[in-house]
């Protein structure tokens, strides 16, 4: 997957095992620019980027921006269940910060 560096301003080719690598224990962000919008199961929240980073070793965070706008909600994940929620391949950009 192509997935631009905004730290070291240059485009990388990565695969989804080195973005998780890259966060956990890297200490980078992996922001991912949804092709559509999502909501959860209530519809409670609906969002179109989200920003992953690591807490600590397997712990993980997503928070959230709708429409430019950052979201006070997120959810946190180890390091068995992040593959079920981690998508780049949804993706239509991904950045590291």
């Amino acid at each position: 997957m192509k997935v631009y560096d905004s730290v070291k301003k240059e485009e990388l080719e990565m695969s989804e095992d080195e973005l998780v690598r890259i966060m956990d224990p890297g200490g980078r962000q992996v922001d991912l620019y949804l092709t559509e919008e999502k909501s959860d199961a209530d519809g409670y929240l609906t969002w179109d980027v989200e920003h992953w980073s690591s807490l600590s070793k397997g712990r993980f965070i997503r928070t959230y921006t709708y429409k430019g706008k950052v979201l006070s909600e997120s959810t946190g994940h180890n390091i068995y269940d992040l593959y079920n929620e981690f998508k780049p391949q949804e993706a239509k950009k991904i950045e590291l910060s």
